[in-house]
């Protein structure tokens, strides 16, 4: 009994607290699991901490600009497509065209052909330039998300990267092209991987996706049941001091009708709800680290091995071949997509973040590549395989344990006449002076990624500090305890009436037989 009572406690004000934070995980995991569906609604970022909100181009609202006349320059990025000077003086919206909503502006890359067309490719549509508007070119059943666009060997045409095939775009004519297997190559993933597929219920498909979509409801409605159940005895004991006998039975009634609902719900689905929460807390650190670390074999659809894998892709002039990055590293194609590829060693590549390149510049005057990403900012000789450190100058140490670096380079600019070029961070903006207009202070947020910010945690950083990074891991222990403590607590009242309905029997039986 002592037992029972001290798990009701722990259930009863335990489950009060996480439940405000469960709703939360709940809302948000729907939303981040249908992204096409929402990717039209924006958010103000008054409704986020202050290190959300953009001042001096952070938060990615730049990636990088086009030079595309005497004095104009093309920026783009998280805030889409923006004209200005080579003073960064004059700002002008030039997004006519392109699909309303901060997600469908999010702007991949720009590019502009040897006959003066603009091209420009955001995460989810290609659009070319028409007059003042930009026109949507509609990429034969593709329903990923592009991951880059860059122009041919000649410079007359494109190709447009999503994040597993190559579309090539030649006089109106698009062309499917998928990346050949590299000799000796074996397709691998993370555990990290498979545990999120796992989460989000991607793993099996679109049904996995509504099942874990119905346990987010199942887990609102403990949540809701619970708070009520938790509130309503209060009331009850107000209501009875002033006696309220018709009030008093209906409150009640509600309280019968939750607790039921709730109970059943709880044991019925106990194994799903356990999954979620268990799955949900590896995702973020300290469970998260040895996931990432370990590698395992890769089940690939069809005969492509670089399914979701593909991140950004150039072609080099002194190589004469495409370099394409991927969440393995990098690696050179050629012109065609026809031979095999050659995998570059990693001690021989920039080191990138498991977020993918943020930059991939050619540096004309060195003949080097410029890279970046959120693990820094490098300078890359591909002939040598020299890397060195933008800043410091220093080579590039190759290390396992660096998503993240003290540089979170989120974009890359030299078309402005600054005397520098301009480096953009994603927390501290840009490294050199630029005028930034108010619209762009005004970016407003897709709502997926304020989502995304709450679902993992972030965006309590400002008032947990350090603890934010094990917010996720706390929060999805304590739900889970919290759950088995229901079960345990109903498996024991049940067992405890199953116990006394044979005792019953037994002594009914006793009774009969001595009256016999």
């Amino acid at each position: 009994m002592r037992r029972i009572i001290t798990w009701k406690k722990y259930h009863r004000w335990i489950g009060l607290i996480v439940s405000v934070f469960m709703l939360i995980f709940c809302v948000s995991g729907i939303i981040l699991n249908h992204r096409q569906l929402f990717r039209s609604c924006d958010v103000d970022r008054c409704w986020m901490p202050s290190n959300y909100h953009v001042a001096n181009f952070n938060n990615g609202v730049v990636k990088g600009s086009r030079n595309i006349g005497a004095d104009s320059v093309l920026v783009f990025g998280g805030a889409g497509l923006w004209l200005t000077d080579t003073k960064g003086e004059q700002w002008h919206d030039f997004n006519e065209g392109i699909d309303e909503g901060a997600d469908n502006r999010n702007i991949r890359n720009v590019v502009k052909t040897k006959n003066g067309r603009l091209w420009c490719a955001t995460q989810y549509d290609l659009y070319c330039r028409e007059g003042k508007n930009w026109k949507k070119i509609v990429l034969p059943n593709n329903e990923e998300r592009i991951a880059d666009v860059c122009l041919t060997k000649d410079s007359a045409s494109i190709i447009v990267l999503s994040r597993s095939k190559v579309y090539m775009v030649l006089d109106g004519a698009i062309k499917t092209l998928t990346i050949p297997t590299p000799t000796g190559y074996s397709p691998s993933t993370t555990l990290f991987k498979t545990v999120w597929q796992l989460h989000s219920g991607e793993y099996f498909g679109m049904a996995g996706r509504l099942v874990v979509d119905a346990i987010a409801v199942v887990l609102i409605i403990l949540s809701l049941t619970g708070i009520v159940i938790f509130l309503l005895p209060y009331d009850i004991r107000r209501l009875k001091r002033k006696g309220k006998k018709n009030s008093m039975k209906s409150r009640g009634r509600q309280m019968v009708w939750n607790m039921k609902w709730h109970n059943r719900f709880g044991y019925s689905t106990i194994v799903l709800t356990l999954w979620i929460a268990i799955t949900g807390m590896c995702l973020r650190p300290p469970l998260m680290i040895p996931l990432v670390m370990k590698k395992m074999s890769a089940q690939t659809d069809s005969n492509n091995v670089w399914h979701d894998k593909l991140r950004a892709i150039r072609w080099d002039v002194a190589e004469d071949c495409w370099i394409v990055s991927t969440s393995d590293g990098f690696m050179l194609v050629d012109e065609y997509f026809v031979e095999p590829p050659m995998l570059i060693a990693k001690h021989k590549a920039p080191t990138v973040s498991p977020m993918g390149v943020t930059v991939f510049e050619k540096d004309s005057a060195s003949d080097e590549w410029i890279v970046g990403s959120f693990s820094g900012l490098y300078r890359w000789n591909i002939m040598s395989g020299r890397v060195v450190d933008y800043f410091s100058h220093k080579p590039n140490k190759q290390t396992s344990m660096r998503p993240v670096s003290n540089s979170q380079v989120s974009g890359y600019s030299n078309d402005f006449s600054l005397g520098n070029p301009i480096v953009f961070d994603y927390t501290k903006g840009a490294s050199e002076k630029l005028p930034m207009p108010s619209e762009i202070a005004n970016a407003k947020m897709s709502l997926w990624n304020m989502a995304l910010e709450l679902h993992v945690g972030r965006c309590y950083s400002p008032f947990l500090g350090p603890i934010s990074d094990l917010f996720v891991f706390l929060s999805g222990l304590i739900i889970s305890l919290t759950l088995l403590s229901g079960y345990i607590i109903l498996r024991r009242q049940r067992n405890r009436r199953k116990a006394k309905v044979i005792s019953c029997k037994a002594i009914t039986k006793i009774a009969n037989n001595h009256n016999n």
